[in-house]
């Protein structure tokens, strides 16, 4: 899997990475950190640049994950019927639905920067309806955030780029560990200021 994906990228470039970024984002088992391990190592040897491989990754990732949801928005009893295993239980289906009413984009934040549960969130949030505004905005942060983050730390590890794969669930945890605390400041200040 790992030299079909770098033979791809090698050969379409920021397509090929755009298209591995869509299907990991839909929720699909995918090596996404080996993805964004190749595009930073592809940044590091020049031939990509860091911004436009940010974006396209980003917008993959965002274009899955929107996908995801209108498949939970649009398709529940059809999954159901034909896919029961994917649906929650009812009581699983409300824990998910308080969590996606109450913290809203946060939930959606911190659940696409943390490894496994990244992947479980868009079709949830389209069962439970909830606000496409939100939910995109959300998904546009975390991409943002965690494409930028294992892009950057591929370009670091340059001809190393393959030990990404390992970090991915530590560095997810530690942004989420960050923009938890950055939120709790952010509140803090809020509460303060009135």
């Amino acid at each position: 899997m790992e030299q079909a994906v770098l033979n791809h990228i090698d050969t379409y470039g920021y397509f090929a990475i755009f298209v591995a970024m869509l299907l990991t984002g839909t929720g699909l088992p995918l090596p996404g950190e080996l993805t964004l391990g190749v595009t930073g190592y592809l940044v590091y040897s020049g031939q990509l640049e860091m911004l436009p491989a940010i974006a396209v990754t980003a917008l993959g990732d965002l274009m899955g994950a929107v996908i995801s949801y209108g498949l939970g928005l649009f398709s529940r009893t059809n999954i159901a019927q034909h896919f029961s295993f994917l649906i929650p239980t009812e009581s699983k289906m409300l824990i998910i639905e308080k969590w996606l009413t109450q913290y809203g984009i946060f939930t959606i934040v911190f659940g696409r920067l943390l490894p496994v549960i990244r992947g479980a969130i868009p079709i949830p949030a389209g069962f439970v309806q909830m606000n496409g505004k939100a939910y995109i905005f959300g998904i546009f942060v975390s991409s943002i955030i965690w494409c930028g983050a294992l892009i950057y730390l591929g370009t670091g590890l340059g001809h190393n780029w393959q030990q990404l794969a390992g970090l991915g669930n530590s560095i997810g945890l530690t942004a989420a560990g960050v923009l938890a605390i950055a939120s709790l400041i952010g509140y803090l200040l809020f509460c303060a200021k009135k």
